[in-house]
């Protein structure tokens, strides 16, 4: 039995939104989600929880669902040498979440978050709603005045 506690907090962020919630069988990977909502991999939203380890903090990229973070672009943004993916301990610690079902809302859980364009580019966004199990596509441009988002180019290929 999954805990909706953070589910039910995108519920009430997203509240006076349209948005569509849609409930499948168990999925890991982007591509494999893709397939069962029945939705464009490009307009999958990825949240990826990050840290600088130089500055000992947490934060949060969200690109494409065919793109790839880039690392290098990041830590050129962030004028940091130390930026990895955070271990999935603390991300669970800061999100109650696993790893794979971080919904891409920096703003629930008090962290700065950056979104690449390839995410705004689609009309829609797809993204995992704090479970394998539940996802919610909106508007992008509706989900980017919620999530604690600015733009930034961190994607690759």
């Amino acid at each position: 039995m999954e805990d909706l506690a953070v589910h039910n907090r995108i519920v009430v962020l997203l509240d006076g939104h349209e948005y569509t919630v849609l409930e499948h069988e168990h999925v890991h990977t982007s591509e494999d989600a893709a397939k069962v909502r029945g939705t464009k991999l490009e307009e999958a939203a990825k949240a990826l929880v990050l840290k600088d380890r130089t500055k000992d903090i947490l934060f949060m990229c969200v690109v494409s669902g065919h793109k790839r973070l880039d690392l290098k672009k990041i830590k050129k943004m962030r004028n940091s040498k130390n930026i990895s993916l955070a271990d999935p301990d603390e991300v669970f610690e800061k999100t109650a979440c696993k790893v794979g079902t971080v919904p891409p809302f920096p703003v629930l859980f008090g962290l700065e978050g950056f979104v690449d364009q390839g995410v705004l580019d689609n009309d829609h966004v797809v993204f995992s709603a704090a479970s394998h199990f539940k996802s919610i596509r909106m508007k992008s441009e509706a989900w980017k005045d919620v999530a604690g988002v600015g733009s930034a180019d961190i994607s690759s290929r």
